[in-house]
């Protein structure tokens, strides 16, 4: 029996252990097992074909390939929205900018323009109605 456990006995060698276990009493541990052993023998399983065709492997990645193009799109999408929001926002600081200066622009022109409105005066003494005596 020790070698049945070791491994090293030829098919023929274990069916004489089973027939004699079969045959002799006791042994009920070794019994049982080579019973176990017959009867996982005799149930029939559905055999498991393994395919090795290279060719379908690709198939079983589809999934995930779709799942992270649509990861990349839409983090695409959502670059591509946030830019245009930036680009809008900076955009309008420069139209507020402008329109800042536009203002400022005016309140200069307008002083300037008082100004040109003293032009045909020459002098310091025509514009304040200073009189020389001589």
């Amino acid at each position: 029996m020790s070698k049945y456990w070791e491994g090293k006995t030829s098919i023929e060698e274990e069916a004489e252990i089973r027939k004699l276990l079969a045959e002799t009493e006791g042994h009920l541990e070794a019994k049982s097992f080579f019973q176990g052993l017959s009867s996982l023998g005799k149930i029939q399983g559905k055999p498991i074909h393994l395919s090795k065709n290279k060719s379908n492997s690709w198939k079983q990645y589809l999934p995930y390939a779709a799942v992270f193009t649509l990861i990349l799109i839409s983090g695409w999408l959502a670059h591509t929205s946030y830019q245009a929001r930036q680009e809008k926002l900076a955009y309008m600081e420069v139209m507020q900018a402008f329109d800042l200066i536009q203002e400022n622009m005016q309140k200069g022109t307008s002083q300037i323009q008082i100004m040109g409105e003293f032009k045909h005066l020459n002098t310091t003494h025509e514009l304040f109605n200073i009189e020389e005596t001589k």
